[in-house]
């Protein structure tokens, strides 16, 4: 992408609403980066990455990248990439580099007045959906009504969390089996993320093989691939994994483990042409393609623009993201999620960069410092 661009990322946690899923991964599970980049012409773009270490990665992107920018460095995700990543590390700099690859994919597709999936490839313009409903704070009528109206509307299947709140192996199951009696025929996960030893997830496999899962999402700690093969190996369900990692390796590795649905994650995986490659590849090698770890608003891009098949997850959980972002949370339509006309997001006129500050602002209680062209202008400290 030619010409200079500025840049600016800020950290953002956004309060809760009456209705919302409670956090189930931490104080920080609803925290997220906003990267917004603006060329010499005033259009901007917009990039996103998850919780992961936010205020490092924030940082990274204002400082490093930015000086970088500054000093006459490309507006090239994949050179700054090289630059920043010779040895092929993950974290931080991926987890920035993602957001910022995002950015400027959302503005090269203003610029052509096109949505990110037609700049992407156009395969397809709407998507059907898992929806992840199934949180752990809920007692197990309010988890069936709930999936079971997640279906009613549409979904093509309901996610649930196991391994979750001290519950044993026989209370998750059970709480599937009654949410299972209520979908019928709709797909049905299970997801533990990564919560489990080797030994939980064998007797959950077991006790759950005649539940016909669509898949088990990430059962063990750490997505280590040699137990994940073991489990693998006991055919009993498939299994999904991927949603937060960052090297293109691992993907591969999960593949050959025996891993049949891979999940990467734009906002972790390098952003959206980097989704996009991980699943082709993950395709070559027999595995089916579906993104997780939320952001439904990101993934759905690269999945529409560079995939005619697969399903993309609709976290639940993000509604309060959502709702900053985009005014409200995403909606169904005959099933699926459908793909802005234009950019990333679907935003009435009026939503303009001031109001995202503004609605920022009140959901973290504190004043965002706001600049005439409608930027984030956070007080950052001097070097020195």
């Amino acid at each position: 992408m030619s010409g200079s661009v500025g840049i600016q990322a800020t950290v953002h946690s956004p309060e809760a609403m009456p209705g919302d899923p409670l956090p189930y991964a931490g104080p920080d599970s609803f925290t997220f980066v906003r990267v917004v980049i603006r060329d010499e012409t005033g259009l901007h773009g917009e990039g996103f990455t998850g919780r992961f270490l936010a205020q490092e990665v924030a940082h990274f992107l204002n400082n490093s990248v930015a000086e970088a920018f500054s000093a006459g460095a490309p507006c090239d995700p994949t050179a700054l990439m090289r630059r920043f990543n010779p040895r092929n590390m993950t974290g931080v700099v991926v987890s920035a580099l993602s957001a910022l690859e995002i950015a400027f994919t959302d503005l090269e597709a203003k610029r052509q007045g096109v949505s990110v999936a037609r700049l992407l490839g156009g395969a397809r313009t709407a998507a059907p959906v898992h929806v992840t409903c199934g949180f752990p704070a809920l007692e197990t009528d309010a988890l069936v009504a709930t999936c079971a109206s997640e279906v009613a509307a549409g979904a093509q299947g309901v996610k649930v969390l196991i391994a979750a709140k001290g519950r044993p192996v026989t209370e998750d199951v059970a709480r599937l089996r009654a949410v299972r009696e209520a979908i019928g025929s709709a797909e049905l996960i299970a997801d533990a993320n990564c919560g489990m030893d080797e030994a939980t997830a064998r007797a959950f496999m077991r006790t759950a093989a005649d539940l016909a899962l669509a898949w088990l999402e990430e059962p063990v700690r750490g997505n280590d691939r040699l137990v994940l093969a073991r489990l693998a190996a006991l055919n009993i369900m498939p299994i999904g994994a991927g949603q937060m990692e960052q090297d293109a390796d691992r993907f591969a590795l999960l593949a050959e483990a025996g891993v049949t649905v891979l999940q990467p994650n734009a906002v972790f995986a390098g952003g959206l042409r980097a989704a996009a490659m991980l699943a082709e590849n993950g395709r070559r090698l027999g595995c089916a393609i579906s993104p997780a770890g939320g952001w439904d608003l990101v993934n759905l891009h690269w999945m529409c623009g560079a995939s005619s098949t697969g399903t993309v997850e609709l976290h639940r959980a993000q509604s309060r993201i959502a709702r900053l972002l985009l005014g409200a949370p995403p909606v169904l339509s005959d099933g699926a999620l459908h793909v802005p006309d234009r950019g990333h997001h679907r935003r009435p006129e009026e939503f303009s960069e001031a109001l995202i500050c503004r609605r920022m602002a009140s959901a973290l209680h504190t004043r965002i410092p706001i600049g005439k062209d409608g930027l984030y202008r956070p007080h950052l400290p001097k070097a020195g």
